[in-house]
């Protein structure tokens, strides 16, 4: 899930390999830490959302707030590595654990307020660990591996983050979003079959 919001997806063929490029150059001081700065800010972002959800859980701008931060740092963490020539194998593992993170936090927490199933977390974090064991063990790959159906994932993450943020539990709008989890959860098992599939083919 890894720079999902910054990557275009491509077939099931050719599987792709995340911030897999290799520093082009040493840079010395904050600028070359600003990646991984993005990155980790999605940790605490995470935190911050469970304190929120169990103090304030009608702060619906603060959770908006957070979801469009975490959203934008996924999106510009990848660029900005490459651009400084810092992106790394290592890096992408970062970003695919503070993203599921973040999401998990989220997801959960409106879970546990019976505003979701458990399912649609459960499916992601099955879905992560799928990712993450076809990536290291299967492909033998130092940087994680994407599927086609992987890379919309993250996009539907965060979009469904958003949208519960945004959204009060009593709003016609949240309904039509409850509306749609069946389709997400149908969404998440294609995607864990679609890796499974591709187990056969190896």
């Amino acid at each position: 899930m890894a720079d999902d919001l910054d990557s275009s997806a491509q077939g099931h063929a050719s599987p792709i390999l995340e911030h897999s490029t290799r520093p082009r150059e040493r840079h010395g001081g904050l600028i070359a830490r600003t990646p991984n700065a993005l990155t980790i800010s999605r940790f605490i972002l995470a935190a911050v959302w469970i304190v929120l959800a169990r103090v304030v859980p009608d702060a619906f701008p603060a959770f908006a707030t957070l979801a469009v931060v975490a959203a934008v740092t996924d999106f510009i963490d990848g660029r900005v590595a490459r651009r400084l020539g810092v992106a790394h194998d290592a890096g992408g593992w970062l970003d695919s654990i503070a993203d599921v993170t973040f999401i998990l936090a989220a997801l959960g927490c409106y879970a546990s307020a019976r505003e979701i199933p458990w399912s649609i977390p459960s499916l992601i974090a099955l879905s992560f660990g799928q990712y993450a064991f076809d990536s290291r063990w299967l492909h033998r790959a130092d940087a994680p591996v994407r599927s086609r159906l992987g890379h919309w994932g993250g996009i539907i993450n965060y979009t469904l983050v958003l949208a519960m943020a945004v959204t009060k539990p009593e709003s016609i709008a949240r309904s039509f979003i409850l509306r749609g989890v069946p389709i997400i959860e149908v969404f998440y098992i294609a995607a864990i079959i679609e890796r499974a599939v591709a187990y056969r083919r190896r």
